[in-house]
């Protein structure tokens, strides 16, 4: 039978707390940490909402503008253009 020596029992036990540390971390910053992963991107859904079994309807931002669009069981669906963002707007105020 294998000795286990001290040192490998607090290496493990090193590296456990570390990972816990990391998770309550992540935890705790996730919206934060989601918002600047998401930065750069083009294409953002914002919000979607069931209308039914087979119906949703998506928010999606692309290039500063808002559109709507329309998914059914088929995946046929129809698109709105809504016009610039909210987000848009502020960044162009002085």
């Amino acid at each position: 039978m294998a000795q286990v020596s001290l040192t490998q029992i607090l290496v493990v036990v090193g590296f456990l707390a570390a990972l816990i540390a990391v998770q309550i971390v992540l935890q705790r910053n996730a919206r934060g940490i989601g918002k600047r992963l998401g930065r750069g991107r083009e294409i953002q859904v914002v919000e979607v909402t069931a209308l039914g079994p087979n119906d949703r309807l998506s928010l999606v931002e692309a290039d500063g503008q808002r559109i709507l669009v329309l998914t059914g069981r088929h995946g046929a669906g129809a698109f709105m253009v809504l016009g610039t963002s909210r987000q848009s707007h502020a960044a162009e105020a002085p």
